[in-house]
């Protein structure tokens, strides 16, 4: 008999054990959800130029970047046939198309190459050849070659050699031994604005037909007639 009562007793404890498991609120497990570990924790600025300005990446929008200066204002064109030398400056653009002047020279023919020279830092207001005669505003361009004015018998503006400037070795001929020998203006000119790496171009023959009026009259003076500063100093 107590044995059919623990019986009833035990079945009946499983019974509501169950009934209780059954009515239970289930719980509801929360996932969590990891941010990729190489997301940036702050907005990082895109690249920028050395001063901190944004840098331009390119695109329709960007602006068009000016020629560079690069402090040779002037090219200098020769050609042997037409006996001139062309003064180009810059335009717009930055290119050497605009004529700025042009003179008539003597060179040496073939003792003058042709080719494409620069001009350097060897620049003398008077310059002494060997076999006599001195020269203002000289510019070395190559070798043993210059730019530079007429001669003169000493280094006195007012002391020129009428026979090279006008005469039978005068400029506009064949008659340098390889120089370039121009008016004082344009020796002074270049002398004064035409710095070191300057280009000056030698042409045979003249592809360009390039045309020069002839030196000015000196009105027998043996002064330059284009050596202002001289002219005035005495009293011309």
């Amino acid at each position: 008999m107590k044995s059919f009562k623990l019986l009833i007793l035990l079945v009946f404890c499983a019974a509501l054990a169950l009934a209780c498991a059954c009515g239970a609120p289930q719980s509801t497990d929360v996932v969590e959800i990891d941010e990729p570990s190489d997301a940036p924790d702050v907005w990082t600025p895109g690249p920028t130029s050395e001063d901190g300005v944004p840098a331009t990446t390119g695109g329709s929008g960007a602006d068009p970047s000016p020629t560079p200066d690069d402090g040779l204002p002037y090219y200098l064109y020769m050609e042997k046939g037409s006996f001139t030398l062309t003064i180009y400056e810059k335009d717009e653009n930055g290119e050497y198309t605009k004529v700025y002047a042009t003179y008539r020279v003597a060179h040496g023919g073939n003792k003058t190459p042709a080719g494409k020279y620069t001009l350097t830092d060897d620049r003398e207001r008077w310059h002494d050849f060997p076999d006599g005669g001195t020269v203002q505003y000289a510019v070395h361009y190559e070798g043993r070659l210059y730019i530079h004015s007429p001669l003169y018998a000493t280094d006195d503006p007012t002391q020129l050699w009428p026979m090279y400037y006008d005469g039978e070795k005068g400029i506009g001929k064949e008659s340098t031994g390889g120089c370039l020998r121009m008016v004082t203006e344009a020796a002074k000119f270049i002398y004064d604005n035409c710095p070191s790496g300057t280009v000056i171009e030698i042409v045979n023959g003249s592809p360009k037909g390039t045309t020069s009026d002839d030196p000015p009259s000196r009105n027998g003076l043996r002064i330059d007639p284009t050596d202002y500063e001289t002219l005035a100093d005495n009293g011309y």
